[in-house]
């Protein structure tokens, strides 16, 4: 797998009313900014930098049968969306889908992201994944985040939601549970943040299912080998997080990005290749909007993942 993290949706984190609390503009979207042209530009580019894979960020990008009011003005609806999943399989892109359930990302759940623990949440989130599943005719695997679920990461939110480890395991387990029943394998983000918010490593192992696919991310430098500079222990932390997976006996597609350091995905490769297990593949996050402001960044973020991918692993 050699994929791109592009977005369709950006409500993940901002919530409607952020603004209330930090008094400056919240990032939370009315009006979707995935702009069509952008899109197809930047998605018909990656087959030339190496990208088989599409990870889709949905969101409030489309409009689902199930539940519409998560849409906002400028959704796409299905018939359109599956036209253009159709236009990636035949420049030679696997789209995947992904939907962020963590509690510190999960604004385009609207009103249902502060209804943690009812069955009314379950059921919705429930929903979402059962009809994406079936609108990308069954992908083999399916990104449910759950990334960044702590105080901090919530400290411009009005309401700040953190579940207790037993919690959220239960919570992955229904949606690990329903993806498998429907042929498809579960893929979740990892750092050290959210190992803890899990329950530590010990308890992380023993309740996450070795057949969940797992993506650790980390953005910056590398340790003395790699750019010359030693790091402070918690990026080492970071950094070993790779060699951990695959020791535990997870599959992984090790993450990174221009969002912090231009070279930060040759670096992963290299690294990965010589220290980690495991690895299926690699993905590059640019963490921007799919808008003309942005576009020659997701293309350069895109050409960096090609250009490192030759040097370290050769045409």
């Amino acid at each position: 797998m050699n994929a791109i993290l592009l977005h369709f949706g950006m409500n993940m984190w901002d919530k409607q009313d952020t603004d209330l609390l930090i008094g400056e503009k919240s990032r939370y979207c009315k009006k979707l900014e995935c702009d069509k042209e952008t899109w197809q530009k930047v998605t018909d580019f990656l087959p030339s930098c190496g990208i088989d894979t599409v990870l889709i960020d949905m969101g409030e990008g489309v409009r689902l049968d199930s539940h519409p009011e998560l849409a906002i003005e400028g959704s796409w609806s299905k018939e359109e969306f599956r036209a253009e999943l159709a236009r990636l399989r035949s420049i030679g892109l696997t789209p995947l889908p992904k939907f962020n359930f963590s509690c510190g990302h999960s604004a385009w759940l609207k009103d249902y992201a502060y209804m943690v623990g009812t069955e009314i949440y379950d059921k919705v989130c429930c929903d979402v994944v059962a009809e994406t599943i079936e609108l990308f005719d069954t992908p083999e695997f399916f990104h449910l985040g759950m990334e960044e679920e702590t105080i901090s990461n919530q400290h411009k939110h009005p309401v700040q939601i953190v579940r207790a480890p037993e919690k959220k395991i239960r919570d992955c387990k229904l949606l690990f549970d329903l993806c498998r029943s429907k042929g498809v394998r579960p893929w979740i983000w990892m750092d050290i943040d959210t190992l803890e918010a899990f329950g530590g490593e010990e308890v992380f192992c023993r309740e996450i299912p070795k057949d969940v696919l797992i993506s650790n991310w980390y953005y910056h430098n590398f340790p003395q080998g790699y750019i010359g500079e030693t790091m402070n222990e918690k990026y080492q932390a970071r950094i070993k997080l790779y060699d951990k997976l695959g020791e535990w006996g997870y599959e992984q597609v090790p993450t990174s990005s221009t969002w912090c350091l231009p070279y930060n995905t040759q670096y992963t490769m290299e690294y990965c290749k010589q220290n980690a297990t495991h690895v299926i593949g690699y993905m590059t996050a640019p963490w921007l909007r799919t808008t003309p402001d942005f576009y020659y960044g997701l293309l350069h973020d895109a050409h960096t993942f090609g250009v490192a991918k030759k040097k370290v692993f050769g045409e």
